[in-house]
């Protein structure tokens, strides 16, 4: 009796660590968002889902806007709090079933499962409104920035995870190439 205490006390500790090294290695450090791999696995089953279920997907790929200018001007720790920052209000303008993740950099993506893209837009103004409006507080400094953001929806934009993907960072290289701090999609959303 006691060998299997000891080993169902094992295997519970087992799991804890299983868990713990499941979250090292989905989740980013710095932000606590979901990180690349995580959103790669993850937009594969909810667009499967989508496709048995009938309803649309938005991916959005949303990037600090003048990032290098930042770090090199107030150094690394204020980039660091600069995205942390983004991660809160992206977190907090979020629906519970919305994954956001941080891409790689200061980009960083978000998955919207039974979204539309005319609900979406409204949802990509509320953050590039609401991280434009942040006051980071950094020393004696109050840093504040914008982002630029691309839309796509499945499956009009794309149907597999690297279609939707490209789709939306197409979008996000219009947004920065139109002068920053704006939405753009990768359907004309007069096309709607």
């Amino acid at each position: 009796r006691l060998a299997n205490d000891h080993l169902l006390s094992q295997l519970g500790e087992n799991r804890k660590l299983q868990e713990a090294l499941r979250e090292q290695v989905t989740r980013d450090p710095l932000t606590l968002l979901f990180n690349r791999r995580y959103l790669d696995e993850t937009l594969e089953r909810e667009l499967a889902r989508a496709v048995r279920e009938g309803y649309p997907v938005t991916v959005m790929m949303l990037d600090i806007d003048y990032f290098k200018r930042l770090n090199d001007t107030y150094g690394h720790l204020a980039g660091d709090e600069m995205l942390k920052a983004t991660a809160r209000t992206l977190e907090g303008k979020a629906r519970l079933e919305d994954i956001i993740c941080r891409f790689g950099g200061e980009e960083f993506a978000a998955v919207l499962p039974k979204m539309s893209l005319e609900t979406a837009s409204i949802r990509a103004e509320a953050w590039r409104a609401g991280i434009a409006e942040n006051v980071v507080h950094f020393g004696s400094f109050q840093l504040q920035t914008t982002i630029s953001i691309g839309v796509a929806t499945f499956p009009g934009d794309g149907k597999t995870r690297d279609e939707l993907i490209d789709a939306a960072d197409h979008a996000l290289y219009r947004a920065k190439e139109n002068g920053r701090n704006r939405i753009e999609f990768a359907t004309a959303i007069s096309a709607l």
